[in-house]
Order: structure tokens, then C-alpha cells, then sequence
């Protein structure tokens, strides 16, 4: 997806370089252009009609140059921070896969909360780098707002995407510094709230462990109650 989004970036750039070089080229070629009117170079009028003209297409010409030379740094830098900001999204993921693999490595990054599961700790970390993700390829219109839309829906459908929101959900609006970061962010508390609440977490049931464990006892004891019977009419039967 990041080499997608970085193609079309530099083949926008390549068009208005492209189109800047040319504009650039006319603009040169110009003089020699003049030559193509015939008459005498006495008409002094005439030829200053020409340079007239000569000079509105000039300066007509210059201006679309300068607008595409303008056009053309702005995608460049666009460019930059885009690369910029995925390349420091991606240092922050590797740090987190490190905290996730490492309890030692998690309490770098702040208190552990007492008695806090390191499974759902885990899945937290986990659902942050998704929408991470998510949030670049929005804000760089990779991803569709009904896609995102249909995907986030889905996680807060289920436990860990809702435990996950309600604890990021003040810091993410509260720091999005961008139009496009703000819109992103409403739109997942907007699906937050449509999405169906899941059921609430059942205890595991220890019935067939307790009925296996009752089958295991009672078998054994039949075992022993068997053996003696056995013994015992082998005795009657000796006297």
C-alpha cells in the first residue's frame, strides 16, 4: 500500500517537471520562432507589434512555468512527509512488537496497571498499530471512508476493539492536528457508537473436566472393588 501511494506521488511530480521543462523549452525556442515572419527587418513597426506579442506570450508563459515549478515542490515535500511520518510509524511498531514480546520492555513505556491481563495489554498494543495504519492510509486517501468505515465497524464489534477506544478515545481526538486526522478520528467514534455491542465474556464451564474427573475415580474404584471380589472368591475356593 505505502509503494502504491509513493508511485503515484512521483508520477504526479514526474508530470509537472515534465510539463515545467516544456513550457520552459517554448519559452526559449521563442526567438527562433520570430524568424518564421517574413517581410523586411525595416518594418520597425511591425517587428515591434511582434515583440509586443512576443512579450505577453512571454511573460503568459513564464507564469504556467512558475505555477508548475510552485506545483511541483509542493507534491515533493508532500512526498517527504509522508515518508517521514511512515517511517516513524514503523520504528513505533517494531518498539511495541519488542513491549508485546517482553514484559520487562512494556513497563518502558509506563506503569503497568496492577492485575491488568497481559493478553488484553497485548491486544492493545496490537489494535494501536492497526489504526495507525488505518490513519495513514486515510489521510493519504489510500483508504476509503466506507472501507474504513466497514472495518472499524467490524473490530468494535467485539471486545478488544471496544476496551481499546474507550481508553484512546479523549487522547486521539484531543491530538489530531490535522483536518484530515480530525475527520478520521470522528469516524471511528461515530462507528464505535453504531456498532452492535458484543456479548458479555462467559466463564469457561469446568463440567467436563469435573465429569471426566468423576468417570476417572469412579473407574478407579471399581478397578479396586473388582480385584478384591476376585480375591475373595479365590479364597472360598481354595478352603
Amino acid at each position: 500500500m505505502a509503494s502504491v501511494r509513493t508511485g503515484r506521488t512521483r508520477l504526479g511530480t514526474l508530470s509537472l517537471s515534465l510539463l515545467a521543462l516544456v513550457v520552459l523549452s517554448l519559452i526559449g525556442a521563442s526567438p527562433w520562432a520570430l524568424q518564421a515572419f517574413g517581410g523586411s527587418t525595416a518594418r520597425w513597426e511591425r517587428l515591434s507589434f511582434i515583440g509586443q506579442t512576443y512579450g505577453a506570450a512571454s511573460a503568459l508563459l513564464a507564469a504556467v512555468a512558475l505555477v508548475g515549478i510552485v506545483a511541483t515542490l509542493i507534491f515533493q515535500a508532500r512526498e517527504t512527509k509522508i515518508a517521514r511520518e511512515e517511517a516513524r510509524r514503523i520504528a513505533i511498531a517494531e518498539l511495541l512488537k519488542m513491549a508485546m514480546d517482553d514484559p520487562d520492555l512494556d513497563e518502558a513505556w509506563g506503569p503497568v496497571p496492577a492485575g491488568e491481563s497481559r493478553k488484553a495489554r497485548r491486544q492493545l498494543m496490537y489494535i494501536n498499530m492497526i489504526i495507525s495504519e488505518w490513519q495513514m492510509s486515510f489521510e493519504t486517501k489510500a483508504l476509503p471512508e466506507t472501507r474504513l468505515r466497514a472495518i472499524s465497524r467490524e473490530m468494535f464489534s467485539a471486545h478488544p476493539g471496544r476496551a481499546y477506544w474507550r481508553e484512546a478515545r479523549q487522547a486521539r481526538l484531543s491530538t489530531s492536528d490535522t483536518k484530515r486526522a480530525r475527520r478520521f478520528h470522528r469516524i471511528l467514534d461515530e462507528e464505535y457508537n453504531r456498532a452492535p455491542a458484543p456479548p458479555p465474556d462467559r466463564p469457561r464451564s469446568r463440567r467436563p473436566w469435573a465429569l471426566m474427573t468423576g468417570t476417572a475415580v469412579g473407574l478407579t474404584l471399581a478397578s479396586i472393588l473388582a480385584r478384591a471380589l476376585t480375591r475373595r472368591t479365590r479364597n472360598r475356593s481354595r478352603r
